[in-house]
């Protein structure tokens, strides 16, 4: 559903604050698409983002305590955008964003399976799981700002995406069997690891479309390939101390990313600058980007999507240096 959302988001066409708002200037170029005169600016924007996680099967599907397969369904959570440039020339920029989100959760109602020694397991023992992730991402970009007619503007951009992203889960359980509480075993915790971080090109496309002085519609696409290490870990963890199952992975990986944005901008123009306040959804997908051995940890890794979404709303001040 995460990937339709965002592909969806994609054909619209694309943007964000990068444009929307801006200062309007007397075209240097004839023709239908120009670019605005040389001039000097520096804005500074912050986002508060709202989102939710997600992934791919199975990576959130347990077996619950009713014999069923059921997903970890992450709730909301807070995450910011932060954001500057540096404007010069006839529309050219140097633009730097952070998106930052870390949230975790608790689900109950699942079972699991504890080993008690090489032949024996004990099953359907629940537990609660616990999950933490944790998200940045880093764009360092160059762009380039056009007008389009008397309506439309749009900025391409492209440069390098540093993206981080782990998750960190475990099974406590609720139970504990007899034959290891007789080996002074009073608590049982699994946990299963997984993260990854690269580096690679991004591009994208910032699209605003004025409505009336001071609103208009924006949108925004992004893609990014980034190469980096994928890592995963899980294990159980016995309160004495004893570490009776431990397994590690980690391998080079090239993983895509498409982004997609989609909102509405007011524009109040000043004599010191331009501030903007804009609202919207926004979607990114990370392809392929964590390995794991699902929620149970059983069977061999495979890879799960890493995606976040929701809606944002932020500012930004655009003033002239």
């Amino acid at each position: 559903m995460l990937r339709k959302t965002i592909l969806t988001a994609l054909g619209l066409a694309a943007s964000s604050f990068a444009l929307a708002g801006m200062p309007g200037s007397k075209a240097c170029l004839p023709g239908n698409v120009t670019v605005p005169c040389e001039t000097k600016k520096w804005d500074i924007g912050v986002q508060a983002l709202y989102l939710k996680s997600a992934f791919d099967a199975d990576y959130v599907y347990g077996l619950a305590q009713n014999g069923f397969y059921r997903d970890a369904d992450n709730d909301w959570d807070w995450a910011f955008r932060l954001e500057g440039s540096y404007h010069f020339s006839t529309g050219n920029d140097i633009t730097m964003t952070w998106i930052h989100y870390d949230a975790g959760d608790h689900h109950g109602g699942f079972n699991g399976l504890i080993p008690l020694n090489e032949s024996f397991i004990a099953l359907n023992i629940p537990y609660v799981l616990r999950i933490d992730n944790q998200f940045d991402q880093v764009n360092l970009v160059m762009g380039q700002h056009t007008d389009v007619g008397l309506f439309k503007n749009i900025r391409f951009y492209g440069g390098l995406q540093y993206a981080d992203i782990r998750v960190d889960a475990s099974n406590n359980f609720l139970i504990t069997p007899t034959p290891l509480v007789a080996a002074g075993v009073r608590a049982v915790r699994q946990y299963h690891n997984t993260d990854f971080n690269g580096v690679g090109p991004v591009i994208g496309i910032d699209y605003a479309y004025n409505l009336t002085d001071g609103f208009s519609v924006t949108a925004n696409s992004a893609m990014s390939i980034l190469y980096g290490t994928g890592r995963f870990s899980d294990g159980y963890l016995f309160s004495n101390d004893l570490i009776p199952v431990a397994n590690y992975g980690s391998k080079k990986m090239v993983v895509p990313s498409l982004e997609a944005k989609l909102g509405v901008n007011y524009a109040f123009s000043m004599a010191e600058g331009v501030l903007n306040l804009e609202a919207g959804y926004q979607a990114v997908n990370y392809f392929n980007a964590l390995q794991t051995r699902g929620l149970n940890a059983t069977g061999t890794p495979t890879n799960s999507d890493y995606g976040l979404y929701g809606p944002y709303l932020g500012a930004k001040w655009v003033g002239y240096a």
